[in-house]
């Protein structure tokens, strides 16, 4: 495009271009704005020029809308042609033109040069403008329902969690509860660079159509219709929660787990969104990310796929004094991921499917994980000139046995599974003569139970008091806390709960039995003859494939993380009968 060439950017400098939208006052009304005329300028940063920022999602590409720039057509799709005919209606009836950065336009989509200097400066481009302008499509009838549902209970009526104006709607609750899941399931909300431009900016309105909303006061209203019992939690309302979590956190630097969260967890959690660019995975968090991750990263769209996700683990591993970017590899992957990516590196381009033992985890106890390395630290080789690392641990045991347990406890179609005592105590039999678990002390179906759940149902004494009593009271109902209780008598409505957490948690795993006779769960994937080992540093253990033998060392495959029934505290890390510790090198 002539533009370019017309308006160029340096790399040395903090240069951007910025859109005006021209205002054409000969024609009036909504449906009469069919062509949209404007110009293209440059502008440095650092002279804190006057501007608005563009949020929306690129979805298909579909360029078969056009603007008219500078005497110029300029393609774009059809969802960035809506947003900016509305900007140019709402600009029309204040009378002032206003300056705007659209990432399409004022970035050479073509030029990877271009385009990795301008992402290095893309937090800067948003917290940098006057508001962010969130484009999440057009209104349909009933996003005013939706809106007027927000505001409501963004308002504060007396009540922590809403409940006041939950009782105010009864009435409409149904269609409302419609109304809002159409807006919270927008293809917008679930876009990977959005999180940046929302979490930084000094201020985010939300458009669509005609109607908007202070992302703030959105962010408040999922917390309480959600936390009233208004609208369910969903991985819709989940995705709205993280991010206002960052935004709080990102602009509050004495927040707590600030650190935390704008780290691995950033990128764990936004893993199922969606990207146009596979490296859009990592390079769209940069921004945000804490300072020790983010300077690592290096943004090249010239590099390929491949390169960009095993330089962010090979990072991660670096930096940080755990294993958990471990815990992202999803063993599942390995059969459909169209990048031949070294066993040790998650494939972010995919969805996590039932997700990591970690990942699902943390929410319970954020401080006390696993530690199934004890106090140990990582020791982490990473070999120059090669994709390869070394790890140090030892082996625990070998796979003896595979448990299907999805078709064992007959999963639907849905996922759904239904788990009682009778059913736990015949499958433990299957598995495990004796009565009693050998490495716990525990009755067998007990230990079968905390295996096949990962130990975190709401019977699990792993999971912390407070949300416990927050998320489970339920089960006090019962006079029940904890496995340690006496759940002899559990009530089917209780085994319900639990086989609900049950069908999640196996949705793409594994059991298996070890040669000692530990019980273990994992990726699906796994096989007889794999080997089980603890890493130093790691929280929980893994499971590898020996692939070869190179000068008399093992050349191994990593696999996946797992959860062993009596190893995840530390156990064995001081058994003067355990393996030697080894390096293992992975590949």
């Amino acid at each position: 495009m002539r533009l370019y060439q017309q308006f160029p950017l340096f790399a040395d400098r903090s240069v951007i271009r910025l859109l005006e939208l021209r205002l054409n006052n000969d024609t009036a009304g909504v449906d009469s704005v069919e062509t949209i005329e404007g110009s293209v300028a440059t502008c440095d940063l650092l002279d804190t020029p006057d501007y608005d920022a563009l949020s929306y999602a690129w979805g298909p590409h579909d360029l078969s809308a056009h603007l008219t720039l500078d005497d110029e057509l300029f393609p774009v799709s059809r969802n960035l042609f809506a947003a900016l005919r509305q900007i140019c209606l709402d600009q029309r009836k204040t009378g002032r033109a206003r300056k705007l950065w659209v990432d399409a336009i004022c970035i050479n989509q073509a030029d990877n040069a271009e385009k990795s200097h301008q992402v290095l400066l893309m937090r800067d481009i948003y917290s940098h403008a006057n508001m962010v302008l969130a484009w999440i499509g057009a209104s349909d009838n009933l996003s005013a329902l939706a809106f007027d549902t927000l505001e409501k209970f963004a308002a504060d009526d007396g009540t922590t969690d809403g409940s006041a104006t939950y009782r105010q709607l009864q009435d409409s609750a149904e269609v409302r509860r419609a109304a809002v899941q159409l807006i919270v399931e927008r293809g917008y909300f679930i876009r990977i660079w959005i999180v940046q431009e929302v979490v930084v900016a000094r201020k985010v309105v939300i458009l669509c159509g005609t109607l908007s909303l202070d992302f703030d006061s959105m962010r408040v209203a999922i917390q309480r219709v959600t936390g009233s019992g208004f609208y369910r939690f969903t991985a819709a309302t989940a995705n709205l929660s993280y991010i206002g979590g960052w935004r709080v956190s990102f602009h509050e630097t004495n927040a707590p787990h600030r650190g935390e969260l704008l780290d691995l967890r950033l990128f764990l959690d936004s893993r199922d969104r969606m990207a146009t660019d596979p490296r859009d995975k990592i390079y769209s968090l940069r921004g945000i990310a804490n300072k020790a991750l983010a300077t690592r990263i290096k943004v090249d769209y010239s590099d390929p796929v491949k390169t960009v996700y095993t330089d962010f683990v090979k990072t991660v591993l670096d930096i940080r004094p755990d294993l958990q970017i471990l815990s992202a590899v999803i063993l599942r992957h390995k059969s459909t991921s169209i990048i031949e990516l070294p066993s040790y590196v998650p494939d972010w381009s995919l969805p996590k499917c039932g997700g990591s033992l970690l990942q699902r985890y943390y929410r319970f106890k954020p401080t006390h994980l696993f530690h199934a390395a004890g106090s140990s630290t990582p020791r982490v080789t990473l070999i120059q000139d090669s994709n390869a690392i070394s790890l140090e641990g030892f082996r625990l045991d070998t796979i003896s046995r595979v448990i299907p347990i999805k078709s064992l406890l007959g999963a639907r179609d849905d996922g759904s599974v239904s788990v009682d005592e009778t059913i736990l105590q015949d499958l433990a039999k299957s598995v495990i003569a004796a009565n009693t678990y050998a490495f716990s002390g525990e009755p067998s179906w007990a230990a079968y139970f905390r295996t096949l759940t990962a130990d975190r149902t709401a019977l699990s004494p792993r999971i912390d008091e407070t949300y416990w009593f927050q998320y489970f009271a339920s089960f006090s109902d019962w006079g029940l806390h904890h496995l340690s209780s006496e759940v002899g008598d559990l009530p089917a409505s209780a085994w319900e709960l639990v086989s609900k957490d049950i069908g999640t948690i196996i949705e793409d795993k594994n059991m298996f039995l070890t040669t000692q006779g530990y019980l273990g769960l994992g990726h699906e994937g796994f096989d007889v003859g794999d080997t089980v080992c603890i890493l130093s540093g790691g929280e929980v253990p893994f499971i590898l494939r020996e692939t070869a033998k190179r000068e008399n060392r093992g050349v191994f495959r990593f696999l996946c993380e797992c959860y062993v029934h009596g190893v995840m505290d530390g156990e064995v890390v001081d058994d003067p009968n355990k393996s030697p510790l080894e390096e293992f090198l992975i590949e």
